[in-house]
């Protein structure tokens, strides 16, 4: 029942997407005759973001290990407004890599991995309230790893990924915020690798390569040029929460993505970038202050095995954060 009532909002939201994109297609039209009209806006734009850093060290009698790590950013947007109608799109890449020691053999570990796509149509209901239609699809590019020297990866492209299909009502009060909050949401997550699939990772029961839920959802979004009147400053923020209605309500799954830009001059910025995430559903390893593994332990302090003689390591759900400071080429388009 919840995979047809999924599909059945996707053809729904599918179908207001269908509908946009004759209309712009129309606007291309129009625009090439020279027939625009002045209640049609496109406003499209983005930031594309290099970060280069190293560290070398040589006899260095405090200590420490050689580092060269890089990472990109494009985040890009395309939104479209006519008369009661708006469509608004955006995607949102970021990958990084570090390397540290003087050791050929020493692998590049990736520190950061991140594919967003949104899409938002809505019609308009009130001066300020809109009936909408959201898709949301996040996953990574490539294979992840707990810490350098691993060779059991913990994600990959896919694995997991994440889509939401939400029908609700959008409330822009301004160019710069809008509040969006759906009743009617269909999330599905997916992990198409056979080694986490086969162990029931993310949430998804083993053997299997997709999970879905049906619940509410909500959606506070933010991107502002010169908060409070600061010159060069951009800030995007993103909340999202999603409540299953089914199965433990109460357990909020959240997503909070921040990017900050300051431009230092025409092709040079500081980026501050944080993420957090939390997902009841997503079982966490423990680790030691030390980077050991955390076992469960009996009364007497004696580490517990599991059914084929094992140590059972502690896992469980827990606050995800990142946060990256980066200073770099930058282009604003």
């Amino acid at each position: 029942m919840k995979i047809i009532f999924g599909i059945v909002l996707s053809c729904i939201t599918f179908s207001s997407f269908s509908q946009m994109s004759a209309e712009t297609e129309k606007l291309l039209k129009d625009q090439r005759n020279g027939n625009s009209s002045s209640d049609t806006l496109w406003k499209i734009g983005g930031l594309a973001n290099v970060n280069f850093s190293q560290v070398y060290l040589s006899n260095w009698a405090g200590g420490g290990q050689n580092a060269i790590s890089t990472q990109g950013i494009l985040s890009l947007f395309a939104n479209y407004a006519k008369g009661n109608n708006s469509w608004d799109n955006s995607i949102d890449l970021a990958y990084g890599v570090i390397k540290q020691g003087e050791a050929k053999s020493t692998p590049w570990f990736k520190n950061d991995d991140r594919i967003e796509v949104n899409s938002k149509v809505g019609q308009k209901a009130s001066e300020k309230w809109y009936y909408s239609g959201l898709f949301n699809f996040r996953t990574q590019f490539n294979y992840g790893y707990s810490k350098v020297g691993d060779t059991v990866h913990i994600s990959n492209f896919m694995a997991p990924a994440y889509s939401i299909v939400a029908l609700g009502m959008d409330y822009k009060p301004s160019k710069y915020f809008t509040f969006f909050v759906a009743p009617l949401t269909s999330k599905m997550t997916f992990v198409t690798d056979d080694y986490l699939s086969g162990i029931g990772a993310f949430g998804v029961d083993s053997g299997n390569v997709f999970r879905s839920e049906v619940g509410g959802y909500i959606k506070l979004a933010v991107f502002k040029e010169k908060p409070f009147k600061m010159e060069g400053v951009t800030f995007k923020t993103n909340l999202t929460l999603f409540s299953n209605y089914s199965n433990e309500p109460g357990n909020i799954d959240v997503t909070w993505e921040t990017l900050t830009n300051v431009k230092l001059n025409k092709y040079m910025n500081i980026s501050l970038s944080t993420y957090l995430i939390y997902d009841h559903d997503i079982d966490i390893a423990r680790y030691n202050s030390d980077g050991s593994a955390r076992y469960y332990q009996d009364a007497n302090g004696d580490n517990l095995l599991g059914p084929d003689g094992s140590l059972v390591q502690v896992k469980g759900p827990v606050m995800q954060f990142k946060e990256a400071w980066s200073v770099g080429f930058a282009y604003k388009f």
